[in-house]
């Protein structure tokens, strides 16, 4: 019975995970707080934002980086997919 608990919130399907990570700039760096915004806009709770950067940096669509000093942290969307890789070359 722990009042540290988060509430539960429903799973984020693969397409809301696109569409965010989509929504982010291509190739220019934002503070998390801007990503944040980012993914609010699409009806998703700001708490979903840890998933779709985990995603997007396991697919290799977002950079991230961090100034210790400052304490921020930033992220870059470096493909023009959400997938690296998706679009076949013809």
């Amino acid at each position: 019975m722990s009042s540290h608990a988060s509430p539960a919130h429903a799973p984020i399907s693969p397409a809301q995970i696109d569409a965010a990570l989509m929504r982010l700039p291509y190739d220019q760096w934002i503070v998390m707080p801007a990503a944040a915004a980012h993914v609010q806009e699409l009806g998703l709770p700001r708490e979903s934002l840890t998933t779709v950067i985990r995603t997007g940096r396991r697919r290799g669509v977002l950079r991230t980086k961090k100034e210790p000093d400052l304490h921020l942290f930033y992220v870059m969307r470096v493909a023009e997919t959400p997938y690296r890789g998706a679009v076949a070359s013809a």
